[in-house]
């Protein structure tokens, strides 16, 4: 096992007590000269176990430190403050004091000259050799220290003094260690060399002057040395450049740049300016990733080619936006990628994506091989399609999307749509066969407009949380609107009049009550389920309804640019099954009333007389009585009397919509029925007790975790990804775990979680970082 200085210094005090009874008395004092100070920094640690340690001295009886006559006060044990204990031998350090400065009796100073007779009656602690023990010598000792080589240089020393708090008490830190240096001993009081010349580069002057003296010698020193450079920002250029050219040492610093490259926003601008005009060829080239300039050019080149794809036909567009795939895919593993500033490299992406499968022929013989092929396959199109315009942000690279999307995505969506509703007009039976039955689950979570698209992607991601998950699929009713279709796959379905009258496509109950919200919600309470409003309602022991989601809402609203909200819902599910699975529940099943088309620059239109209707809404329509639309008529699914009218194709009745749902396709009418069930539940009673800021360092106690039970600190207390921990070490060790983060989140606010083996959150509470 491996000893500290800290520890071996002790050992070699208590050593230097013992004496032969037999032929000599008890030694009175043990004297410590130390000619150059260097022990006179850890010798308060050293008090702190070693209660009969006193320092020779300006008066300052808090330290146990005062001159020659107190001191000889002290031994005696005649003044209130001599508590010592009496069988232990006082130490006297004598920081400044040398062997041979006791040994001149003559002249030695009068401060000093009480404490002489104590060499004869008491012992020196010293090395075998008699010489004082000097720090460099107490390591080398294999006897009383820790047996290792170091250097004997001047920088080794000179790093050695300055280190020695820093490493006195470490058991770890030499350990295995063949031979120290200064700059071992440099890196261990400057851990955070590379960051800080990061920060250095960032803020100049104003961070060096945020340090005292000796650690801006020591960093600058480690600048020197390993990094070749002086910390001057009059060469801030040529600096950088060697920052940019990632070679030697400097490849390091790069690599930590580019993990976390928002910490230092001032960079980018830097390196623009450091560019060489030549980076050079073979292998003298300097790294093309480094400079903005470069990944702008590669931007603008890759504009021009995607414009080009625009005037070929979808499958020659296909084939060449794969080919820019492999050219330009290189990219995404660039700082700038990471900085957001290659947003049509990460459309490509999914544009590659979503033109290979569109471009590709699919089965489509009957309404279940179509489904077959959408949830197996065609389904990624869609997801594809929303992730690539969910990339850009301009209004430039939103047109150039939405014409890329028109040229590849469109005629897929209408010839998967043109097809469903074909296989639908001939036989209808999986709108026109559904029939309410009891809901046999006892949490039911509704998510408003959860097209299965979306299901698909949610669920891959809680597979990483272990939950077992089932995805099944079925049809909406039909119109696929929230006034009909809702009603559907509520727990209330059985309740629902199938001789409804048709008011803005919303039934009523067997009672005659229109449903209406609060209707609807005096249903819920009719057949046992509980509305839930807030996290304090689930009750694990009855039946719960809860209501999340504003995708439709935002649909409406926002038009394509929705597609930024998706990751708001996702996180907006998950809290919620991490807040009902907290309360006990066992087992959730989501559910959602209808999905929705999306074609980014405008669904077509299809021209219908408003005088002809009854009630018209974007995608259906009731017609008037005795009226010939020409359009597909379908029954209504809460009276098979009523017939509702759909437009053609992906077509919209109103003119200048993206987003739309009410109609008959596969987007918009299979829905998916999700079932998630927790069965990593944990019998765990582990509990986050307390936790203390000391700067930047959290300590975090437990109570009941067990050794492999980690600790985290995150933004999002469910999203691992949001991590502010620097850290690597997580884990708990005797309830207690310690955890350093960020700079940048210094006085943010945070959440502290405990997980299991598995990853599962046990407790959380939230902090406010550094206080």
């Amino acid at each position: 096992m491996s000893n500290s200085i800290y520890e071996k210094v002790i050992q070699a005090l208590k050593q230097a007590e013992k004496h032969n009874s037999a032929v000599m008395v008890k030694p009175e004092v043990i004297l410590w000269p130390d000619p150059e100070n260097q022990w006179e920094d850890v010798i308060e640690v050293l008090q702190e176990s070693i209660d009969n340690l006193f320092i020779y001295g300006q008066y300052q009886p808090k330290k146990k430190q005062g001159p020659s006559i107190w001191l000889k006060c002290m031994i005696a044990k005649s003044i209130p403050e001599a508590t010592w204990k009496s069988k232990t031998i006082p130490i006297i350090y004598l920081p400044g004091v040398s062997k041979n400065e006791l040994k001149n009796v003559e002249e030695v100073g009068f401060q000093l000259q009480p404490l002489v007779e104590y060499q004869y009656t008491g012992n020196i602690f010293s090395q075998e050799n008699g010489k004082e023990w000097s720090v460099l010598a107490f390591i080398e000792n294999p006897t009383n220290g820790l047996g290792l080589k170091i250097n004997k240089d001047n920088a080794t020393k000179e790093a050695l003094r300055k280190a020695l708090p820093s490493i006195f008490q470490d058991k770890e830190v030499l350990s295995g260690k063949s031979i120290i240096d200064a700059d071992f001993l440099n890196n261990q009081l400057f851990p955070d060399t590379i960051p800080s010349i990061l920060k250095w580069i960032c803020k100049g002057d104003g961070f060096l002057e945020s340090m005292d003296a000796g650690k801006k010698e020591i960093f600058t020193n480690l600048c020197i040395t390993n990094y070749d450079f002086e910390p001057d920002q009059r060469n801030i250029k040529a600096i950088v450049e060697k920052l940019g050219s990632q070679r030697n040492q400097w490849n390091s610093v790069w690599q930590f740049y580019a993990v976390a490259p928002k910490k230092y926003p001032e960079i980018e601008e830097l390196l623009r300016l450091a560019k060489p005009d030549d980076l050079g060829e073979d292998m003298f080239a300097l790294p093309s990733e480094s400079w903005p300039q470069v990944n702008e050019e590669k931007e603008e080149e890759l504009r021009k080619k995607l414009e080009e794809a625009l005037k070929l036909d979808p499958k020659k567009a296909s084939e060449l936006l794969n080919i820019l795939e492999q050219e330009h895919k290189v990219r995404r593993n660039w700082v700038w990628y990471e900085l957001q500033k290659s947003p049509l490299v990460k459309a490509l992406y999914w544009l590659n994506s979503m033109s290979e499968i569109a471009t590709t022929p699919f089965p489509s013989a009957s309404i279940d091989e179509l489904k077959e092929y959408y949830t197996s396959k065609g389904f990624e199109v869609d997801t594809a399609m929303r992730k690539a315009m969910a990339s850009v942000k301009t209004e430039k690279d939103k047109s150039l999307l939405k014409e890329l999307i028109k040229l590849i995505y469109q005629p897929w969506l209408e010839n998967i749509t043109n097809k469903f509703q074909g296989l639908v007009e001939k036989d209808s039976s999986i709108f026109t066969n559904q029939r309410a039955t009891e809901e046999t689950e006892s949490f039911v979570l509704f998510v408003d407009a959860f097209r299965y698209e979306l299901a698909e992607e949610f669920c891959k991601k809680l597979t990483k949380l272990k939950y077992k998950i089932t995805l099944t699929n079925g049809w909406s009713a039909i119109p696929s609107l929230t006034p009909t279709a809702k009603p559907n796959i509520a727990p209330i379905a059985t309740m629902v009049s199938v001789n409804s009258e048709i008011k803005e496509f919303r039934p009523q109950l067997e009672t005659g009550k229109d449903l209406l919200t609060p209707e609807f919600r005096k249903a819920l309470k009719t057949v046992d389920f509980n509305h839930i409003v807030k996290s304090n309602d689930i009750n694990p022991a009855e039946n719960s309804w809860e209501e999340i989601g504003d995708i439709d809402t935002k649909g409406h609203e926002e038009q394509s640019d929705m597609v930024k909200r998706i990751d708001e819902l996702f996180e907006q599910v998950q809290e919620s099954l991490d807040i009902a699975f907290e309360k006990g529940v066992k087992k959730i099943k989501i559910v959602t009333d209808h999905g929705w088309l999306l074609l980014p620059g405008g669904l077509p239109k299809t021209a219908i007389n408003v005088g002809l209707t009854e009630t018209r809404w974007g995608r259906c329509a009731l017609i008037k009585e005795g009226v010939s639309s020409g359009l597909l008529h379908l029954p209504w699914r809460w009276n098979p009397s009523i017939f509702i009218a759909y437009a053609p194709g992906i077509s919209f009745f109103k003119a200048n919509e993206e987003y739309a749902h009410g109609g008959i396709s596969i987007q918009e009418c299979l829905v998916p029925t999700v079932y998630i069930e927790n069965p990593n539940v944990s019998t765990s009673n582990a509990k986050i007790q307390d936790n203390k800021w000391i700067n930047l360092k959290c300590t975090v106690k437990t109570v009941g975790a067990k050794e492999n039970y980690t600790i985290d600190i995150r933004t999002k207390y469910n999203d691992e990804s949001t991590s502010i921990v620097e850290s690597r070490n997580k884990l708990i060790s005797d309830n207690q775990g310690y955890l350093m983060v960020s700079d940048e989140a210094e006085s943010k606010s945070a959440t502290i979680v405990l997980l299991d083996e598995n990853g599962r959150i046990l407790d959380k509470t939230t902090t406010t970082v550094g206080e």
